[in-house]
């Protein structure tokens, strides 16, 4: 009887773990493909690729900033279901000068080959000493971007692009500007298509940088009409050549800098002008990617590792709506 006992027992345990294989192959990936089915497109951002100037190695250190450069654009081109890449400006060192294109171009088109769509925004580098001829080669390379502020729409995320070179905008341009982002932040909070908004501009609000200041007038013009915005939930930026995350009244702030230009040193502790949210020392080249699912938006960061091999996720951010 002892036997007989033992051997039935072993036909039970068989037989549940056959029903258990059955259950997860027929049921659980139909679960797994309807959870895949259910993510957003992809987007990504990224700022400030430029190439070092002699001049910034006098007092910033170099860390084979060309080298990052590839590898970041080398890591983006292999993000899965990546559909829109933003770029937040200083694509390149001297924007006037047609040879300083040549080595992002290339970048950009084994992006685009990878089936992204590429959205740019003027940095203060394509102003840099001859502003019109910076303009030029800019609208040149992105001949599909008729203004220098922008909007559009991936999945149901909405990204707008501004224009914060204020010193290189006319009183004019200025006001236009202003009435344009306003009326589309109202725009966008009515459209049912759209559950966030994002808005990006190559100057930081809010920076710890010891480099470069927090820009008063994205502070002035841009941030009060994003604050009253009911969807607008992310601003992203550039110029410091770091990585931050500050947060304001629940709303969130993150600096992106970090395409491969030289890194910026950041205020620490009491110094710091703004209560980082980032705690790691371990602050080099990145770029962000933004997802969303359900009633959420997924903030990734992805920062290159002391190899220059591959970029890890290092930090996540999670937003409801």
């Amino acid at each position: 009887m002892k036997k007989k006992v033992v051997s039935l027992n072993k036909r039970n345990i068989i037989s549940a773990a056959v029903m258990i294989i059955i259950f997860v192959i027929f049921f659980g990936y139909g679960n797994y493909a309807q959870s895949s089915s259910s993510i957003s497109p992809l987007i990504a951002f990224v700022s400030d690729t430029q190439e070092p100037m002699m001049i910034e190695k006098l007092w910033l250190k170099g860390d084979n900033n060309e080298t990052a450069t590839k590898a970041v654009f080398a890591a983006l081109r292999k993000e899965q279901n990546l559909k829109a890449l933003f770029h937040l400006g200083d694509i390149t060192a001297l924007g006037f000068w047609p040879g300083e294109w040549e080595g992002i171009s290339n970048e950009f088109a084994f992006v685009r080959k990878a089936g992204v769509s590429i959205y740019p925004e003027l940095g203060n580098h394509e102003y840099f000493i001859f502003s019109s001829l910076g303009r030029n080669q800019f609208f040149k390379h992105f001949s599909y971007i008729k203004s220098s502020w922008y909007a559009e729409q991936i999945g149901e995320t909405a990204v707008i692009l501004l224009n914060s070179n204020f010193s290189d905008l006319s009183d004019e341009e200025i006001s236009s500007q202003q009435k344009w982002y306003e009326r589309k932040l109202r725009e966008l909070d009515e459209n049912p298509s759209v559950h966030f908004v994002i808005v990006g501009t190559h100057h930081s609000p809010y920076t710890n940088s010891t480099v470069v200041d927090p820009s008063s007038e994205v502070q002035k013009y841009f941030v009060p009409a994003f604050m009253k915005s009911r969807k607008a939930k992310l601003f992203v930026s550039g110029h410091a050549h770091t990585f931050e995350h500050f947060r304001k009244d629940n709303k969130d702030f993150i600096v992106c800098g970090g395409g491969g230009g030289l890194l910026h040193p950041v205020l620490k502790g009491r110094e710091a002008r703004y209560r980082d949210l980032f705690t790691s020392q371990n602050k080099t080249f990145h770029y962000v990617t933004i997802g969303t699912q359900g009633d959420s938006m997924v903030v990734r960061v992805k920062m290159l590792n002391s190899d220059f091999r591959r970029l890890s996720e290092v930090y996540r951010i999670g937003i409801g709506r």
